[in-house]
């Protein structure tokens, strides 16, 4: 008589501890905090000149730039950088740590959004800003900066996420 033994029951892996998504957490925040500034700066100073060059843009000259960007807009982007990048990190890290993964529409949506609070904060509210007559051109800059920082911090840090249930899908 040939006896089957029963099936193991499956189990879900153990959730992870609070310290372990803590440490997501801070992860991303610290990616956010230290790659965000020098991705801006860089940003910042190329839109810049490509405002500046208009139409004539020179491929030269653009590339001196984004050099020189790197080596003065760079070390200083910290100053300027470190709260909004502070900002974006603690959305993200803490969304990705507890609830699970960011997908590229919401990541945008933060870039956005941090992008006009500082526009705000800066004393640049975004309806009458748009119909600057002086400077139209350099408004949108801001906007842009953060979203470009944010859409390349989320690029690196994108897998690094535990589901709600727990279930680390990507983080060793």
């Amino acid at each position: 008589m040939n006896v089957v033994p029963p099936p193991l029951p499956v189990s879900s892996p153990p959730s992870p501890s609070r310290g372990r998504r803590i440490s997501c957490a801070v992860a991303i925040f610290l990616v956010f905090v230290f790659v965000g500034p020098p991705v801006g700066a860089l940003a910042f100073m190329l839109s810049i000149a490509l405002i500046g060059m208009g139409l004539k843009v020179d491929l030269a000259g653009l590339s001196w730039i984004g050099l020189f960007a790197m080596i003065y807009a760079v070390p200083l982007s910290y100053f300027i950088g470190i709260g909004p990048a502070a900002v974006g990190g603690l959305v993200v890290g803490i969304r990705q740590a507890f609830y699970g993964s960011i997908r590229w529409p919401v990541a945008m949506l933060i870039g956005l959004g941090i992008g006009i609070g500082v526009m705000i904060l800066s004393g640049k509210s975004m309806p009458p800003g748009l119909t600057d007559t002086e400077h139209p051109d350099y408004l949108p800059v801001m906007v842009i900066t953060c979203f470009i920082a944010t859409m390349v911090c989320w690029a690196i840090v994108r897998t690094w996420h535990f589901g709600p249930q727990g279930r680390a899908e990507a983080i060793a």
